[in-house]
């Protein structure tokens, strides 16, 4: 479709930048960048920015009278060339990217800078046979520059070649680390960009015609659901294994595409030559881990294989770091971001969601450009020595290291995975947000699944990528057991789980009270809740990273009252089952918890009160007095923020020597202090 008239050319960059981003084969998600250049300013995307989701202000507007001086500089270490290109700013926006000064220094109006599978599959052979394909194809159009660090010394390099660059050039090919294309406005510049990567592509087609390099060798993965069963066990054990440092979040991808690249003979060996742009060491690491496992053997079996293999692998990292490293250099923490599993899929691994997605994106885009590389030549990468410098490179590691420092300071959960069980309404729901808002990701689960499913996108787009919706019947085996599945295979694991699920309350004295009322409490209050309890220690376990449970008791656990033999029974039995549970998984590092809530703004107890009211004869108001009167803080209706924040702060580790214990928020009840 072509681009639509548009008399502002930062519109027109936007308009650019937002097409490109949103082509995975074109631009990795947060890569490649493009700019423009208007009078004496120019506008480049600022660090930290998204093609796909570029807006105006996503720019930085700096000085080119300043930028000049780059042209004359013989060296310049990062450090103080983001300092020089800070006082080049002509406004407030996002700090310059380390790929301004390539942007300046290129005396073209509009540029687009692309890491595209295409060019990446040409130039990420040997360096002879790239520099005479892209001679042969282009004529000249385009021009091959050897691989050089990004940053200043790519654009030293390319500034000493661009009194040579013929008039009618339209980009450069910059070996391992995509295309760069110019033109007179945006429009031009990407159909020249279009143009250049269809003639690769179509280059390639040919050169694989009738070949297929990578699947079929290894035979036929397990069916789609046996690799959900195992994945469900695989996914915590690797999560546990890769994040004892600091948790992380897994993306998993069991495509059929992705199960027959992994199935080939020769995927393994090339796999391990690297990854296929230097952007993608920081978003999908240095190499994959290759877990070879028994997808058919027992749990036992597959957690000594995922441990063993991924031991293996930070053997074979910490050598690697003590060949390249100087003294004093620390092991990056974050060292493996790809795991691949034949016959079983891609696991991808991240500080959050949308990181570990973007992983999987750009080892999608790694493996396409190796077979295409090896249908040309042979798949090479940049050398060890320059992997290890870009991996370490401060500019760069200095945004992974402030974003944990920053969690750290100011997030309780951070990196966690929270299952919310009645997080439909009330103080499930609060709760959705306020582990949410502490860093958390969230799998909202409620009877109700359209009600969980719409708390979710009202949480999601706030906190993107971190939350999923999901319906689930606590009195029913089989919808517990998807639940937890889901919450494994959406984000690799469980850490905290807060039971909040309650059944309206029915009210008959004991002589009264029938059979059916007793089971429909005992099902959602204590039978539902031992079954979830279960399921998320198993889980827990699997991961070795302790973990936290709490429940939602109320007042009826401790306080015996009229005709609530039924609700009180069943939340007393809950409260028991809390203590049992502590007692077995305090050696795992699992807590279990319980709160004491009464007088909690909720749905269910705006019921209650209404009921409690008619049996009494007396208004909503009179009953709700009642209840203000007989506390000693004199509260009415307390919030179920408030109630929701004692979730939060027992899942956190600022109670993490706390369990077995029940916090209490009723206003002061007296009958009800815990002894």
């Amino acid at each position: 479709m072509a681009q639509s008239p548009r008399s502002d050319p930062l519109d027109s960059l936007v308009h650019l930048s937002n097409r490109l981003g949103g082509d995975p084969r074109l631009v990795q998600p947060g890569g490649g960048n493009t700019s423009v250049k208007i009078g004496d300013a120019l506008l480049v995307k600022g660090s930290g920015t998204d093609l796909r989701t570029i807006e105006r202000e996503g720019f930085t507007r700096l000085s080119l009278p300043r930028l000049d001086a780059l042209r004359h500089a013989e060296a310049m270490s990062d450090a103080e060339m983001m300092r020089f290109m800070a006082t080049c700013m002509l406004a407030e926006g996002p700090p310059p990217s380390v790929e301004t000064p390539l942007h300046s220094l290129l005396p073209y109006r509009v540029i687009a800078h692309t890491h595209d599978v295409a060019t990446m599959s040409l130039t990420n052979v040997r360096d002879a046979v790239a520099e005479r394909l892209v001679a042969e194809l282009f004529e000249g159009e385009i021009v091959y520059v050897p691989y050089t660090r990004p940053g200043f010394p790519l654009a030293r390099s390319v500034s000493e070649m661009v009194d040579r660059i013929p008039s009618d050039t339209a980009g450069l090919t910059l070996a391992h680390h995509g295309l760069v294309v110019w033109g007179d406005d945006a429009e031009q510049c990407h159909v020249r960009l279009t143009e250049a990567v269809g003639r690769i592509d179509r280059y390639l087609a040919t050169a694989r015609r009738g070949r297929r390099l990578l699947g079929g060798a290894r035979g036929a993965a397990p069916p789609a659901e046996e690799r959900k069963r195992v994945a469900e066990l695989v996914l915590p054990m690797v999560r546990g294994e890769l994040g004892r440092t600091d948790r992380i979040v897994l993306h998993f991808d069991d495509a059929d595409d992705l199960l027959a690249a992994l199935a080939g003979e020769r995927t393994p060996e090339l796999a391990r030559r690297g990854m296929a742009t230097p952007e993608h060491l920081l978003r999908a690491g240095r190499l994959p881990v290759w877990l070879d496992l028994d997808l058919a053997g027992s749990e036992d079996r597959l957690a000594a294989q995922v441990r063993s293999g991924l031991a293996s692998a930070r053997v074979e990292y910490e050598e690697y770091h003590r060949r390249n490293a100087a003294a004093g250099e620390r092991p990056l923490d974050d060292w493996a971001k790809v795991v691949l599993v034949p016959g079983l899929g891609v696991i991808t691994a991240f500080s959050d969601k949308r990181g570990a997605v973007t992983a999987n994106v750009c080892y999608r885009a790694v493996l396409e450009t190796i077979e295409n590389a090896e249908a040309v030549d042979r798949f090479e990468f940049i050398s060890e020595p320059d992997v290890f410098a870009f991996e370490h490179w401060p500019l760069e590691r200095r945004k992974v290291d402030e974003q944990i420092a920053k969690e750290r300071a100011t997030r309780l959960l951070p990196r966690h995975v929270v299952v919310v069980i009645g997080g439909g309404s009330g103080i499930g729901r609060s709760a959705v947000f306020r582990f949410a808002d502490e860093g958390a990701h969230v799998v909202v689960a409620d009877l109700d699944a359209a009600v969980a499913e719409a708390v979710a996108s009202e949480a999601a787009r706030r906190y993107p990528g971190r939350v999923v919706g999901a319906g689930v019947d606590v009195r029913d085996d089989a919808s517990l057991d998807a639940l937890f599945r889901r919450a494994v295979l959406e984000f690799g694991g469980v850490d905290s789980l807060f039971y909040t699920a309650g059944a309206p309350p029915r009210f008959a004295p004991v002589t009264a009270i029938r059979r059916e009322d007793l089971q429909h409490q005992l099902e959602v209050h204590y039978l539902g809740a031992v079954a979830a309890i279960g399921r998320a220690a198993t889980v827990m376990r699997r991961q070795r990273l302790g973990g936290s449970i709490v429940a939602s008791v109320s007042k009826a656990a401790l306080v015996p009252g009229k005709e609530a033999v039924a609700y009180g029974g069943s939340k007393a039995a809950l409260l028991q089952a809390l203590r049992v549970a502590a007692v077995e998984l305090g050696a795992d590092g699992i807590r279990v918890n319980a709160i004491n809530a009464d007088q909690v703004d909720t749905p269910l107890f705006q019921r209650f009160v209404r009921e409690r009211a008619a049996s009494r004869g007396v208004s909503v108001e009179e009953q709700l007095e009642t209840y203000r009167k007989r506390n000693l803080m004199g509260v009415a209706l307390i919030p179920a923020d408030a109630a929701a924040d004692l979730a939060v702060l027992l899942a956190s580790d600022r109670f993490r020597f706390t369990t077995g214990d029940i916090l209490t928020i009723d206003g002061g009840l007296p009958e009800a202090f815990p002894r």
